[in-house]
């Protein structure tokens, strides 16, 4: 049995390393979408990059593939990656002092049948100084990450508080991740 993660995330990564399986990348290519819902956005975006592996990949019979969607919300506003530095930095002030949500969407297709689920985590910004924004987006860590930042990244100390799953926030929900792989019956 062959576990293809459909994702290019170096975070994403090592947290599935963490588990302990074996598995192999294929980056996906697809352009996500965005609808009013982050849930619908994000579980939609990850099946899109499963079925994007299953059309251009030669799958075996027995082969897992597993796709993830993360984005940011806030105010009943979706912000996923930042197009610009300009965008990065308006992103970032939108957040500054706030709680906002974290989701992410997974996906797993096995023998033509896709599980999903999903995680949220609600994060609250400290107040951002203008010479902080500009400093973490003179470093360039914030151009692909959703909502513009990365929880794990060293120059991050915009975090206040977390309630929910810290690895959901670096766009890996390890306990929805577990589960499907285990309904799916991978061993971990």
């Amino acid at each position: 049995m062959g576990i293809i993660l459909a994702s290019g995330s170096p975070r994403r990564k090592e947290f599935f390393q963490q588990l302990g399986v074996s598995f192999r990348i294929k980056i996906p290519e697809v352009e996500e979408v965005q609808f009013e819902n982050p849930v619908e956005t994000c579980v939609y975006n990850a099946i899109r990059k499963v079925r994007w592996v299953t059309e251009n990949e030669e799958i075996q019979n027995d082969s897992i593939i597993i796709g993830f969607d993360t984005l940011v919300s806030i105010d009943k506003n979706i912000l996923g990656k930042p197009a610009n530095r300009e965008e990065s930095r308006k992103m970032l002030q939108r957040l500054s002092g706030k709680w906002h949500r974290v989701y992410t969407g997974v996906a797993l297709w096995k023998r033509e049948e896709i599980l999903k689920d999903y995680e949220m985590t609600r994060v609250k910004f400290h107040k951002l100084t203008e010479p902080q924004i500009k400093h973490y987006v003179d470093c360039g860590e914030s151009l692909d990450k959703a909502g513009s930042y990365g929880i794990q990244d060293k120059n991050i100390s915009f975090i206040e508080r977390i309630e929910g799953s810290f690895s959901n926030v670096v766009g890996f929900p390890m306990e929805v991740t577990r589960s499907l792989l285990k309904k799916a019956g991978i061993k971990i």
